[in-house]
Protein backbone atom coordinates (compact mmCIF):
# COMPACT_ATOMS: atom_id res chain seq x y z
CA UNK A 1 0.00 0.00 0.00
CA UNK A 2 2.78 2.44 0.91
CA UNK A 3 4.75 1.54 -2.21
CA UNK A 4 1.74 2.16 -4.47
CA UNK A 5 1.06 5.53 -2.83
CA UNK A 6 4.71 6.50 -3.15
CA UNK A 7 4.76 5.44 -6.80
CA UNK A 8 1.64 7.45 -7.56
CA UNK A 9 3.03 10.49 -5.77
CA UNK A 10 6.35 10.23 -7.60
CA UNK A 11 4.49 9.89 -10.90
CA UNK A 12 2.38 12.96 -10.15
CA UNK A 13 5.45 14.99 -9.20
CA UNK A 14 7.23 13.93 -12.36
CA UNK A 15 4.27 14.91 -14.47
CA UNK A 16 3.99 18.28 -12.74
CA UNK A 17 7.69 18.99 -13.17
CA UNK A 18 7.61 18.04 -16.83
CA UNK A 19 4.59 20.27 -17.37
CA UNK A 20 6.21 23.22 -15.56
CA UNK A 21 9.38 22.77 -17.55
CA UNK A 22 7.37 22.80 -20.76
CA UNK A 23 5.48 25.97 -19.85
CA UNK A 24 8.30 27.93 -18.23
CA UNK A 25 10.97 27.36 -20.88
CA UNK A 26 11.67 30.53 -22.86
CA UNK A 27 12.52 28.86 -26.10
CA UNK A 28 10.79 25.62 -26.76
CA UNK A 29 12.07 23.38 -29.43
CA UNK A 30 9.80 21.16 -31.50
CA UNK A 31 11.40 18.18 -29.84
CA UNK A 32 10.44 19.46 -26.35
CA UNK A 33 6.91 20.22 -27.52
CA UNK A 34 6.66 16.69 -28.85
CA UNK A 35 7.82 15.33 -25.48
CA UNK A 36 5.23 17.42 -23.64
CA UNK A 37 2.50 16.26 -26.01
CA UNK A 38 3.54 12.62 -25.57
CA UNK A 39 3.62 13.06 -21.78
CA UNK A 40 0.12 14.55 -21.67
CA UNK A 41 -1.20 11.87 -23.99
CA UNK A 42 0.34 9.08 -21.95
CA UNK A 43 -1.59 10.25 -18.87
CA UNK A 44 -4.90 9.20 -20.45
CA UNK A 45 -5.70 5.55 -21.08
CA UNK A 46 -6.12 4.40 -24.64
CA UNK A 47 -9.73 3.92 -25.64
CA UNK A 48 -10.76 1.99 -28.72
CA UNK A 49 -12.80 3.92 -31.22
CA UNK A 50 -11.75 7.35 -29.95
CA UNK A 51 -9.35 9.43 -32.00
CA UNK A 52 -6.49 11.42 -30.63
CA UNK A 53 -8.10 14.58 -31.92
CA UNK A 54 -11.08 14.00 -29.65
CA UNK A 55 -8.81 13.35 -26.71
CA UNK A 56 -6.90 16.52 -27.48
CA UNK A 57 -10.15 18.42 -27.60
CA UNK A 58 -11.21 16.91 -24.32
CA UNK A 59 -7.87 17.86 -22.82
CA UNK A 60 -8.23 21.40 -24.05
CA UNK A 61 -11.70 21.70 -22.63
CA UNK A 62 -10.90 19.77 -19.37
CA UNK A 63 -9.86 21.08 -15.98
CA UNK A 64 -6.11 20.82 -16.74
CA UNK A 65 -6.15 22.86 -19.96
CA UNK A 66 -5.06 26.19 -18.53
CA UNK A 67 -2.19 27.59 -16.51
CA UNK A 68 -4.35 27.74 -13.40
CA UNK A 69 -5.00 24.03 -13.63
CA UNK A 70 -1.28 23.42 -14.03
CA UNK A 71 -0.49 25.50 -10.95
CA UNK A 72 -3.26 23.78 -9.01
CA UNK A 73 -1.94 20.35 -9.93
CA UNK A 74 1.57 21.52 -9.08
CA UNK A 75 0.44 22.68 -5.60
CA UNK A 76 -1.40 19.44 -5.04
CA UNK A 77 1.67 17.49 -6.12
CA UNK A 78 3.87 19.55 -3.81
CA UNK A 79 1.51 18.97 -0.90
CA UNK A 80 1.40 15.28 -1.71
CA UNK A 81 5.19 15.28 -1.88
CA UNK A 82 5.41 16.91 1.55
CA UNK A 83 2.92 14.42 2.98
CA UNK A 84 4.93 11.61 1.46
CA UNK A 85 8.18 12.87 2.99
CA UNK A 86 6.50 13.39 6.37
CA UNK A 87 5.08 9.89 6.32
CA UNK A 88 8.43 8.54 5.17
CA UNK A 89 10.23 10.27 8.05
CA UNK A 90 7.66 8.93 10.51
CA UNK A 91 8.05 5.47 9.02
CA UNK A 92 11.86 5.65 9.26
CA UNK A 93 11.66 6.87 12.85
CA UNK A 94 9.24 4.09 13.79
CA UNK A 95 11.46 1.57 12.02
CA UNK A 96 14.55 2.79 13.91
CA UNK A 97 12.66 2.63 17.20
CA UNK A 98 11.48 -0.89 16.36
CA UNK A 99 15.04 -1.95 15.53
CA UNK A 100 16.28 -0.50 18.84
CA UNK A 101 13.50 -2.29 20.72
CA UNK A 102 14.35 -5.60 19.01
CA UNK A 103 18.04 -5.16 19.85
CA UNK A 104 17.20 -4.32 23.45
CA UNK A 105 14.96 -7.37 23.69
CA UNK A 106 17.70 -9.58 22.26
CA UNK A 107 20.19 -8.15 24.77
CA UNK A 108 17.78 -8.78 27.62
CA UNK A 109 17.22 -12.35 26.43
CA UNK A 110 20.99 -12.91 26.39
CA UNK A 111 21.35 -11.46 29.87
CA UNK A 112 18.50 -13.61 31.19
CA UNK A 113 20.02 -16.71 29.59
CA UNK A 114 23.41 -15.79 31.07
CA UNK A 115 22.18 -15.30 34.61
CA UNK A 116 19.45 -17.94 34.45
CA UNK A 117 21.62 -20.64 36.01
CA UNK A 118 22.84 -18.27 38.70
CA UNK A 119 19.28 -17.26 39.53
CA UNK A 120 18.21 -20.90 39.79
CA UNK A 121 21.17 -21.61 42.08
CA UNK A 122 20.31 -18.62 44.26
CA UNK A 123 16.68 -19.75 44.46
CA UNK A 124 17.76 -23.27 45.49
CA UNK A 125 20.11 -21.80 48.10
CA UNK A 126 17.34 -19.60 49.48
CA UNK A 127 14.98 -22.58 49.67
CA UNK A 128 17.61 -24.62 51.51
CA UNK A 129 18.21 -21.69 53.85
CA UNK A 130 14.49 -21.49 54.60
CA UNK A 131 14.39 -25.24 55.28
CA UNK A 132 17.38 -24.96 57.60
CA UNK A 133 15.74 -22.07 59.43
CA UNK A 134 12.58 -24.13 59.92
CA UNK A 135 14.62 -27.07 61.21
CA UNK A 136 16.59 -24.75 63.51
CA UNK A 137 13.40 -23.33 64.97
CA UNK A 138 11.99 -26.81 65.51
CA UNK A 139 15.23 -28.01 67.13
CA UNK A 140 15.43 -24.92 69.33
CA UNK A 141 11.85 -25.56 70.48
CA UNK A 142 12.74 -29.16 71.32
CA UNK A 143 15.89 -27.98 73.09
CA UNK A 144 13.86 -25.61 75.26
CA UNK A 145 11.51 -28.45 76.13
CA UNK A 146 14.47 -30.71 77.01
CA UNK A 147 16.05 -27.98 79.16
CA UNK A 148 12.77 -27.49 81.02
CA UNK A 149 12.50 -31.25 81.62
CA UNK A 150 16.13 -31.38 82.80
CA UNK A 151 15.52 -28.54 85.26
CA UNK A 152 12.43 -30.33 86.55
CA UNK A 153 14.30 -33.59 87.10
CA UNK A 154 17.23 -31.75 88.63
CA UNK A 155 14.95 -30.15 91.20
CA UNK A 156 13.44 -33.57 91.87
CA UNK A 157 16.93 -35.01 92.38
CA UNK A 158 17.81 -32.19 94.77
CA UNK A 159 14.73 -33.05 96.78
CA UNK A 160 15.50 -36.79 96.77
CA UNK A 161 19.22 -36.50 97.63
CA UNK A 162 18.73 -36.16 101.44
CA UNK A 163 16.42 -39.14 101.46
CA UNK A 164 18.93 -41.07 99.38
CA UNK A 165 21.74 -40.22 101.80
CA UNK A 166 19.60 -41.34 104.76
CA UNK A 167 18.72 -44.57 102.99
CA UNK A 168 22.43 -45.18 102.29
CA UNK A 169 23.24 -44.74 105.99
CA UNK A 170 20.41 -47.06 106.92
CA UNK A 171 21.68 -49.55 104.40
CA UNK A 172 25.18 -49.42 105.86
CA UNK A 173 23.80 -49.88 109.41
CA UNK A 174 21.69 -52.83 108.35
CA UNK A 175 24.63 -54.34 106.51
CA UNK A 176 26.77 -54.05 109.64
CA UNK A 177 24.06 -55.67 111.78
CA UNK A 178 23.63 -58.40 109.21
CA UNK A 179 27.35 -59.07 109.26
CA UNK A 180 27.28 -59.37 113.06
CA UNK A 181 24.25 -61.66 112.94
CA UNK A 182 25.92 -63.85 110.37
CA UNK A 183 29.05 -64.05 112.51
CA UNK A 184 27.04 -65.03 115.58
CA UNK A 185 25.12 -67.58 113.55
CA UNK A 186 28.35 -69.12 112.32
CA UNK A 187 29.72 -69.30 115.86
CA UNK A 188 26.53 -70.89 117.12
CA UNK A 189 26.53 -73.34 114.29
CA UNK A 190 30.16 -74.26 114.87
CA UNK A 191 29.45 -74.84 118.57
CA UNK A 192 26.47 -76.98 117.72
CA UNK A 193 28.49 -79.37 115.59
CA UNK A 194 31.45 -79.78 118.04
CA UNK A 195 31.82 -83.34 119.66
CA UNK A 196 30.80 -83.71 123.37
CA UNK A 197 34.24 -84.80 124.59
CA UNK A 198 35.68 -81.67 123.30
CA UNK A 199 33.01 -79.82 125.23
CA UNK A 200 33.85 -81.70 128.41
CA UNK A 201 37.58 -81.08 128.02
CA UNK A 202 36.83 -77.45 127.47
CA UNK A 203 34.67 -77.42 130.60
CA UNK A 204 37.42 -79.07 132.62
CA UNK A 205 39.99 -76.73 131.26
CA UNK A 206 37.82 -73.81 132.14
CA UNK A 207 37.13 -75.22 135.62
CA UNK A 208 40.83 -75.79 136.28
CA UNK A 209 41.63 -72.18 135.57
CA UNK A 210 41.71 -70.18 138.75
CA UNK A 211 40.56 -66.69 138.15
CA UNK A 212 42.38 -64.17 140.34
Amino acid sequence: MKQSVCALMAQEVGKALSTVCCFTSRKTSPRDELKCIRGTKSQHPFRWGVSTIETDAEDDDGPGSGDEDVLTSLGASYRAWRVYHREKRAHDYTKSRLVDAIRGEAWLVKQVARVGGAVEGIECTLMKHEDLQAQYQENSYRLHEAEAAALHWKSQCQEVLPELAASNLEKQRLAEELRKVKKLALLAKSRQYLPPRHHESKKRAYSDINFV
